[in-house]
């Protein structure tokens, strides 16, 4: 609870933090914004705060920054909000760079530059080109336009490379500025970074949540198909309702032409007198009534920029009849009584017009261009339809208006959709992605400590502290329930494991002293040779030759597996084992029999328990420790590494208790002898690495060597006592 609380305390003073660096980030932008006004230079630098602001707090506050900003700028200039999509994608550049560490390098801060100047530069370009347009001959035009387009750059080319220009200087002139604040906020104010986070478990280190970030997904991560999904939506929503958008705006642009032509056809139709159509046709120019009306014509088309032409016609079967045509100097122009043919668009209409019926506007794009043409009928007083009057609409501006209207929609659109995708993959990342990949790879070294430190992993779970409030939360219940369930499993397995192997060993030991008990003089030979064992086992981890072979577990196996080694000599007959003298052949080959005797019986016991390595190595002991280096051992006469290692070991181990160690047929060497004679075997009888192994062991070696002979001592001086009591 503690934990949580003190998370819940970070997560507070980080989120306050973060509200200061953004209201930082929003006076610096206007302070630097006014700045240039304030001393007309030709530069903007509006972006110093927003780019500061990412670099320091991350995606979410630089992109705060600069909607902000362009909201506060848009209360005087509504242009502002379209061009906060260019602040958003430059925040979402410098906290990128941040994270990449781009500010640290002159190379990579020319590239923040340079992505920066792409984005205010080529991209703002386009977008003031698809809202206004360009005119590189303005008087308000910077100079590298006109520039450009004196040297005959297109207008837009001419204003594209302008923009260019003067942004890289301007980008240069912020990212300075950006920096030398960055060296006085880190000097001065000690702050590296300000974290902006929403945690719903214990707060990870920066290399944890850079483990998690990294974990690897079957195939895509679950923050990845979060973006995907949303970004799905977001732009099928997007394209829909531009789409129903564009198709309305359209809608009302064109209902609004038609109310213009209809509000203009009313007029002219109002200026005719219908009974003198004929009169009008045939005196035309020479009347001056028909010049009043004419010129009242002209002066209506040139009232409103989108008119193109305001006449009046008679529909007859030979074509259009002109009656009257506004001269606004167009080639065009048509002369009273002059029959132009019928339009092939006008075609559905024909008969219609001919008996003088109600014409629908009709949107044209032929030899005239891109119209809209208003037809209204003039009727007589016999309320015979006598002509049409008539108005043509420019169509052309309707796409600067829709590109105007699509311009707008996009930047707004892209902006908003920075944001909510930075929002809600911040929010991915806390409440999914850092729980379920934190629970996953601590699971994982669980399963991977389930043989060492299980309770350490399982206290790992529970520390994670998870508190997300929904099913990821009852699923880390879940999972630290289940991992304390294991750590009793094991605990109580452990306990097991460990009865079970001193019952193994008990009974290896009560095994190998019903054999050493039937030999008076070897009572403590395989204690003594698993001592050995041990001291050369300790010397060949240190060897880099051994050390991928001779593990814990590896040097465990033959210790304890060392008392088996002579437990086939079961099977030989006391009078033989504790004969006095020496051997003859025939009893040396019986003798020498307990190997083979010592093989079967373990993998007898071997084929009942599978895949026991403990009992494996037994049985190499048993059938290889006479085995000799140089070929001349028995049972198989192996030589060299065909026998294997802990059998050569145990030979080296073997043959020096049997020297130091009192034998019915011998009394036991001096250590330093039975030095030498391991000494000379080395390369014939044992194995030259393990024998000069052994040799540099010598103080350990007689430790054990000098106490065995001491209790050798003792318990013969104890069975002389026992013998004169029962002579007495």
């Amino acid at each position: 609870m503690d934990s949580v609380q003190s998370t819940q305390g970070k997560q507070k003073s980080g989120l306050l933090k973060a509200i200061l660096l953004v209201l930082a980030g929003l006076a610096i932008n206007l302070f630097f914004s006014n700045l240039t006004k304030l001393l007309e230079l030709p530069l903007y630098i509006d972006n110093v705060g927003i780019i500061l602001t990412a670099i320091l707090g991350g995606y979410i506050p630089g992109i705060a920054v600069g909607y902000i900003t362009n909201a506060i700028n848009g209360i005087a200039d509504s242009s502002s909000y379209y061009y906060g999509t260019l602040s958003v994608m430059n925040a979402v550049i410098a906290a990128y760079g941040a994270r990449k560490g781009w500010f640290k390098k002159f190379h990579t801060i020319l590239l923040s530059i340079l992505l920066f100047s792409i984005v205010g530069g080529a991209l703002g370009s386009v977008l003031t080109w698809m809202l206004y347009g360009f005119d590189p001959t303005s008087p308000d035009n910077k100079y590298f336009a006109t520039m450009f387009y004196e040297k005959g750059y297109p207008p837009f080319w001419a204003q594209f490379c302008s923009d260019m220009v003067y942004d890289v200087i301007d980008k240069a002139v912020t990212v300075l500025l950006v920096l030398l604040l960055l060296y006085v906020i880190r000097t001065l104010f000690k702050i590296k970074k300000v974290d902006f986070t929403f945690w719903h478990q214990n707060v990870l280190s920066e290399e944890q949540i850079k483990k998690v970030k990294n974990s690897k997904a079957r195939r895509n991560s679950l923050r990845m198909k979060v973006m995907i999904l949303l970004s799905s939506v977001m732009i099928i929503i997007a394209l829909v309702t531009a789409g129903i958008g564009f198709f309305l705006y359209r809608s009302k642009l064109i209902e609004n032409n038609q109310d213009m032509g209809t509000g203009i056809t009313n007029i002219t139709a109002e200026m005719l007198d219908p009974n003198m159509i004929n009169e009008y046709i045939k005196y035309n120019y020479k009347d001056e009534e028909y010049n009043t009306i004419l010129a009242q014509m002209e002066k209506i088309a040139r009232s409103h920029g989108d008119i193109k032409y305001v006449y009046v016609i008679r529909m007859t079967p030979m074509g259009y009849e002109a009656v009257f045509d506004a001269d606004i100097g167009d080639e065009n122009h048509w002369k009273p009584g002059q029959y132009i043919p019928f339009q092939e668009h006008f075609e559905p209409y024909i008969s219609d017009a001919i008996r003088g019926e109600e014409i629908p506007p009709i949107v044209m794009n032929d030899e005239y261009g891109w119209l809209l043409s208003i037809f209204r009928p003039v009727q007589n007083d016999k309320g015979e339809t006598v002509c049409y009057s008539c108005v043509d609409i420019r169509m052309s501006h309707l796409w600067d208006d829709e590109k105007n209207f699509l311009a707008k929609v996009i930047s707004l659109f892209i902006g908003f959709f920075i944001l909510v995708l930075a929002i809600i993959l911040w929010l991915t990342d806390y409440c999914l992605v850092y729980p379920i990949n934190a629970l996953s790879i601590t699971a994982g070294k669980m399963a991977d400590n389930l043989g060492g430190q299980v309770k350490e992993s399982a206290e790992t779970i529970r520390n994670l502290n998870i508190s997300t409030g929904d099913e990821i939360e009852t699923l880390y219940l879940a999972l630290s329930k289940t991992s304390e369930d294991i750590v009793l499993k094991v605990a109580d397995i452990e306990e097991q494991k460990d009865t079970i192997s001193k019952m193994q060993n008990a009974l290896i030991t009560v095994l190998a002293n019903m054999v050493e008990n039937r030999d008076k003089y070897t009572g403590n030979h395989v204690k003594n040779t698993a001592a050995y064992a041990k001291i050369i086992l300790d010397r060949l981890k240190e060897d880099d030759r051994y050390k991928d072979i001779i593990t814990e577990e590896y040097e465990d196996v033959i210790i304890n597996s060392a008392p088996l080694h002579d437990v086939g000599k079961i099977q030989i007959p006391d009078a033989l084992l504790n004969k006095n003298g020496r051997l003859t052949d025939e009893e040396f080959k019986q003798m020498k029999s307990h190997t083979l005797a010592g093989q079967n019986i373990i993998s007898e016991a071997a084929d009942m328990v599978k895949n026991s390595e403990y009992l494996n190595e037994a049985r190499n002991l048993a059938a290889y420790h006479h085995e000799k280096w140089d070929g001349s051992g028995y049972p198989y006469g192996l030589k060299g590494e065909e026998i294997p290692l802990s059998a050569r070991i145990m030979a080296v181990a073997d043959v020096f208790d049997a020297l130091v160690s009192k034998r019915s047929y011998k009394p036991g060497f001096p250590i330093d002898k039975a030095f030498d004679i391991i000494k000379e075997g080395a390369g014939t009888h044992f194995d030259p690495n393990i024998a000069d192994i052994f040799l540099k062991a010598d103080k350990e070696v007689r430790r054990v060597a000098m106490a065995n002979q001491q209790r050798d001592a003792e318990d013969e001086a104890a069975a002389e006592e026992k013998n004169k009591s029962e002579n007495k």
